[in-house]
């Protein structure tokens, strides 16, 4: 190995020095990974061996130690005396061993490291075969590699194997998580400082030797520095190759469109007020438009007569929408097909997306709070230049759950048309929850009177809570409105704790089908008749993450069920898939996000202080049409509604979407397209 790659290619493998690179023939004498008794019992207890289960994974490791892996793979026959565990079990046990992809001492070795289950399958599944290579040579590539592990994981693997706590591969697994938490909490990228002091913390190391693993990484092409920012490199590509995009859309020719061509009333015979009209004019006219207002201030309206002219004119347009329910409610409001954008891509589990054109004259684009910037990317890529882009949504609503905050910033660069509309046009029903909605925004308590849309039911403790909700959700909303208990939404701020969605779907499901056909997996029951949400994208069920439907057969014996989703398609479901599916009684305010719901109830409490900022709950309440009920503690509802919280994420989309812009104006190149040094701060580069 040259000098040069070993100073600078920390991809190579780590001994026990650290900087020390391991030889082959070292690697080969400790390419497996340490066991012990525990892990060996966890595995052969596991998902991935078949026949044994717990009591008879302990029962064997008791008798043969961490030799039952060999044993039971080897030498089946000779494993005998242990009541209940017979030939068939073995036999199904020892051909399971068999047919994995990599030696179960891999498999076992992961185990005794403390990796859980979810990560051992994610582990191989990534690696295949090459899985004990990859990992010894360096586990905390895996930080990168394989989603959602986490450095503590990695590190776990690292300890085992030897490696230094200042080994290089160490610090810049350390330091791609912390760029990583940055970008799991919606930033584009990380501060260097803060990334640093980051990785410095969860690794227990000096921030001085931290800080030399940026230049290690720069070189390497996993982390790229750019004004002022440390950065993945694919959410620095998203942010540039947008601006780029989004510029060269933006600085098309508008179109003229004559005053005639815009009626003054809609399908209905409402007449369009003139911000509405405005907003109809600026959509059909300029490459670029913006639409944003709050729930009831006629955005569908508008969407609606955008439609129906660009229908008239004989304009070739596709609606998309970031998830399954907002494509759901966009084809409702319209009356118009549309599609996820992953669908419009062809998205393919585990393949990524295999349609790169979209032949269309008009892009219209609902719920644009949501979109996530390397989502947008990977969009625009298949859009064609003469394709004219309209992007409606509320930028007072929660920003994307993934990173990058595309919408304010696109509305903050000032390069594209961008119309408000701030009128309340809901005078029936479900006007008292878009007044309520509003009062949030403004940061006032909204009024919950008595027989008005948005109620307050007080309720205190998180168990009095709990009993309320069950209450109002089991017997007394249903009898007082005429409706099931179907009808109504559980939408909660956060996964976890008594009132998270876990919990309050497995309470829920006790209350209202306590009952019936089920089956088991893990801690959670599926029942007949239980409402399930998909938590994946699926080519193959032609189903994507936030779909909800209802179970419709339950077969207990062989383990399958079938989910009917609207429009009368039905999915199977065997055991082994049910980690697809959570139940959907209750959900969280982030997964409701882009569709709506008539009737909604949210446990507002001080327990889920850590959630409750104002756009969560100006989100979840303008998510319901009829009736909104709040149940839980006035303290809480007022201070949600105080908080406004940290609302900044980390992008320098609009400052590049500008000097795009400009350079186009100028007929120059921006820094960005011509490929030169970007810099912002000292030491920043590209």
């Amino acid at each position: 190995m040259n000098e040069k790659a070993d100073s600078i290619n920390i991809k190579e493998p780590s001994g026990e020095a650290a900087g020390r690179v391991l030889s082959e023939a070292e690697l080969g004498e400790t390419s497996a990974l340490p066991l012990t008794e525990e892990g060996v019992r966890d595995f052969l207890a596991g998902e991935f061996v078949e026949g044994i289960g717990p009591a008879f994974a302990s029962k064997l490791v008791d008798r043969y130690g961490t030799d039952a892996l060999d044993i039971l793979r080897t030498a089946p026959s000779s494993i005998e005396g242990i009541p209940g565990l017979g030939v068939g079990r073995i036999e199904t046990a020892s051909q399971s061993l068999k047919g994995l992809k990599v030696a179960p001492d891999f498999f076992a070795g992961l185990y005794s490291c403390g990796v859980p289950d979810l990560f051992v399958g994610r582990i191989v599944g990534k690696y295949g075969k090459r899985s004990p290579e990859m990992v010894v040579r360096d586990p905390y590539a895996m930080v990168e590699d394989v989603w959602r592990l986490s450095f503590f994981t990695a590190d776990k693997i690292g300890k085992a194997l030897g490696f230094a706590d200042n080994d290089p591969r160490r610090l810049s697994g350390a330091l791609l998580t912390a760029v990583k938490h940055y970008a799991e909490n919606g930033h584009l990228y990380a501060e260097p400082e803060q990334a640093v002091e980051y990785a410095a913390e969860i690794s227990d190391t000096d921030p001085d030797n931290v800080r030399k693993a940026i230049p290690l990484l720069e070189a390497d092409g996993r982390l790229v520095l750019s004004r002022g920012g440390l950065y993945l490199p694919v959410f620095y590509e998203a942010e540039r190759d947008v601006a780029r995009k989004m510029a060269a859309l933006a600085a098309a020719p508008p179109e003229q469109v004559a005053d005639g061509e815009i009626p003054q009333t809609d399908l209905k015979g409402n007449i369009y007020s003139p911000r509405q009209r405005l907003a109809i004019r600026t959509a059909l006219e300029e490459p670029v438009t913006v639409i944003t207002g709050g729930p009831g201030s006629g955005k569908t309206t508008v969407l609606r007569g955008v439609i129906d002219i660009l229908r008239r004119k004989g304009k070739k347009f596709i609606l998309a929408a970031p998830t399954g329910r907002a494509a759901k409610r966009m084809s409702v409001l319209t009356g118009f097909e549309a599609r996820t954008i992953h669908r419009l891509l062809g998205y393919r589990q585990g393949e990524g997306y295999h349609n790169r054109k979209i032949d269309a004259d008009v892009l219209i684009i609902d719920e644009g709070s949501m979109i996530e910037q390397v989502l947008l990317n990977h969009l625009l890529q298949a859009v064609g230049t003469a394709t004219k882009i309209i992007i409606v949504g509320d930028t007072d609503q929660l920003p994307a759950i993934g990173a990058g905050d595309v919408m304010r910033e696109l509305i903050k660069s000032g390069t594209v048309a961008v119309v408000e509309l701030d009128e309340n046009f809901r005078q029936n029903r479900g006007g008292g929850i878009a007044s309520g909605a509003q009062a949030i925004n403004r940061g006032e308590v909204p009024s919950t009177d008595d027989g008005a849309e948005l109620l307050m039911v007080r309720a205190e403790g998180e168990k009095g809570i709990r009993d309320r909700i069950l209450q109002l959700v089991g017997e007394e909303l249903p009898e007082k409105f005429g409706i099931s208990p179907d009808e109504i939404q559980v939408v909660t701020p956060q996964q976890m704790g008594p009132l998270g969605a876990r919990r309050l779907n497995i309470d829920l499901q006790a209350c209202l089908n306590p009952s019936g056909p089920e089956i088991k997996r893990a801690t959670s029951v599926m029942r007949l008749g239980d409402p399930v949400m998909q938590t994946a994208n699926s080519r193959e069920r032609d189903l994507y993450n936030g779909e909800v439907g209802r179970i419709v057969e339950v077969d207990s014996e062989a383990r399958w069920l079938v989910v009917e989703y609207p429009g009368g398609r039905r999915s199977r479901y065997s055991r082994s898939e049910l980690s697809e599916l959570v139940l959907a009684y209750a959900t969280t305010v982030h997964k409701l996000q882009g569709s709506e719901v008539e009737y909604m109830v949210i446990p507002i409490t001080m327990a889920h202080r850590p959630m409750l900022y104002r756009n969560l709950l100006y989100t979840g309440v303008s998510r319901a049409r009829q009736l909104c009920v709040l149940v839980g503690e006035e303290e809480a509802l007022r201070y949600a509604v105080e908080n406004i919280g940290e609302t900044r994420r980390n992008s320098n989309f609009s400052s590049r979407l500008r000097a795009e812009r400009a350079g186009l104006e100028s007929g120059r190149e921006s820094e960005d397209s011509a490929g030169g040094v970007d810099v912002v701060g000292d030491g920043a580069r590209e």
